[in-house]
C-alpha cells in the first residue's frame, strides 16, 4: 500500500485547509496508508481527530514562527519522511508550502502543493508570494481551488500545462445530513470563519452599524475563534451592537448551525474557496458576499441564488441585506435556487480527480 503524507502548518487550529486535509484523509484511508504531520502545534491537542490506522505526527509541539519551524524542525521532518518510506506528499496551505517545501526539497518523494488561497489575492505582499511560489517550485503539482487561480500560475510562472489543476472542495456528507429546511420567517443572518484579519471582521462591524440604520429588527450569529476574537468582541461593546452581534466562538458541531438563518454573509477580504458559501447553500441559504479575487463567484450565481457586492463597499451590502430581510418572497426564491451550480461540488466527483492525481504520480 502506498505511503501518503498531508502536511499541514498547524493542525491545533481550526481552519479552512485543516478541514479539507481532515475530509481527504478520512475519505481515502482505506486505499492508502496515510501519515499527517503538523509542523508545529500552538495548541497541546488537535483540533481534529484522525481513526487508528491514520499516523499522526508533531513536529515542534509548540508555536513558532516560519524561520523557527525550518531551522529547528527540518532534521526531525526529513528523517520521518525517510523512516516511513513515505511515497507522496501533499503540502496543504501556503504555510505548508513554503516550510515543508524548502525542509523536503532533497526528498525523492512526489510532492504536491495545495493552495488553499489564491495566488493573486496577495500577489502584492511579498512574504505570501514568496510562500506560494516555494510550495509550487519545490512540487510535482500544484493543486488550486479556482479556474481563476489556475490561469493566475500559469500566467504568473509559465508552467507547461498539466503543472497546475484546479480541484473544488467538496461539501461534506455530514454538512448534508443536517441540512434543514429554509426558515421563511428568520431575521437572523450568520457568518463563520476563522478570526483573522482576512476574513474581514472589520468590515463586518461595519456593515452592521450600517444595517442598524436601515432596520432593527435582525440578529446576526458568529462562530469562530482566533487571535482577533477579543479585539472584535470590544469592538461590539464599543459601537453598541452587542444586542444583534453574537460571537459564539468555536464549534464542532457547525454542521448543525446554519438552520434558523435567513442569510449567510462573508465580509473576507480574500478567500480561496470557501466551504461555508458551499455549506450555506446546502442549507439553502441565500449569500450575501464581496465579489473578492477568488471564490464566491465561482459559487454564488449573483442575483438568483445570492448577491455579489462590489469588494468592501459595507454601505452598500447593509443597504442589500436590509432589502432581503425586508423581501420575504426574494429570499424564498433565492432560496429555491441554492441547488445551482452544487454538483461541481460533489463529493464523488471532487473524490475522483484526487484519486486521478495520486494515480498519476505514483502508479
Amino acid at each position: 500500500m502506498y505511503k501518503i503524507a498531508m502536511i499541514n502548518f498547524d493542525m491545533s487550529t481550526r481552519g479552512g485547509s485543516q478541514q479539507v486535509l481532515t475530509n481527504m484523509v478520512h475519505s481515502l484511508e482505506g486505499d492508502y496508508e496515510f501519515h499527517v504531520i503538523s509542523l508545529i502545534s500552538e495548541n497541546p491537542e488537535w483540533a481534529y481527530s484522525f481513526s487508528e490506522g491514520v499516523a499522526c505526527e508533531t513536529i515542534l509541539p509548540c508555536k513558532a514562527r516560519i524561520r523557527e519551524t525550518i531551522r529547528r524542525g527540518k532534521r526531525k521532518l526529513n528523517r520521518y519522511l525517510k523512516e516511513n518510506r513515505i511515497d507522496l506528499v501533499f503540502y496543504v496551505g501556503a504555510y505548508a508550502g513554503l516550510c515543508a517545501g524548502w525542509m523536503a526539497r532533497g526528498q525523492k518523494c512526489k510532492k504536491v502543493f495545495c493552495d488553499h488561497g489564491a495566488l493573486m489575492n496577495q500577489w502584492g505582499e511579498l512574504p505570501a508570494r514568496m510562500m506560494r511560489t516555494a510550495g509550487s517550485r519545490f512540487s510535482h503539482r500544484t493543486v488550486v481551488l479556482t479556474k481563476q487561480s489556475e490561469e493566475a500560475y500559469y500566467e504568473k510562472f509559465h508552467y507547461k500545462k498539466g503543472r497546475v489543476l484546479t480541484i473544488y472542495n467538496w461539501i461534506d456528507d455530514e454538512i448534508r445530513k443536517n441540512a434543514g429546511e429554509y426558515d421563511t420567517e428568520s431575521r437572523r443572518l450568520i457568518t463563520a470563519g476563522r478570526f483573522s484579519h482576512e476574513k474581514g471582521y472589520d468590515l463586518l462591524l461595519l456593515v452592521a452599524q450600517a444595517l442598524m440604520e436601515k432596520t432593527t429588527d435582525w440578529e446576526w450569529d458568529i462562530y469562530g475563534e482566533g487571535d482577533m476574537f477579543d479585539e472584535i468582541q470590544e469592538k461590539v461593546r464599543e459601537m453598541g451592537l452587542e444586542k444583534h452581534l453574537h460571537l459564539l466562538g468555536g464549534t464542532d458541531r457547525m454542521s448543525q448551525c446554519y438552520r434558523g438563518h435567513a442569510l449567510y454573509v462573508m465580509t473576507s477580504y480574500r478567500e480561496g474557496l470557501p466551504l461555508v458559501l458551499l455549506e450555506a447553500k446546502t442549507n439553502h441559504l441565500p449569500i450575501v458576499s464581496f465579489d473578492i479575487v477568488s471564490g464566491p463567484a465561482e459559487i454564488v450565481t449573483d442575483g438568483e441564488d445570492g448577491i455579489l457586492i462590489p469588494p468592501y463597499e459595507t454601505e452598500k451590502m447593509a443597504e442589500e441585506i436590509a432589502g432581503l430581510l425586508a423581501n420575504k418572497e426574494r429570499r424564498v426564491k433565492m432560496a429555491g435556487k441554492s441547488e445551482n451550480r452544487v454538483e461541481l461540488f460533489e463529493k464523488g466527483r471532487i473524490l475522483e480527480k484526487w484519486q486521478g492525481l495520486i494515480r498519476e504520480l505514483l502508479y
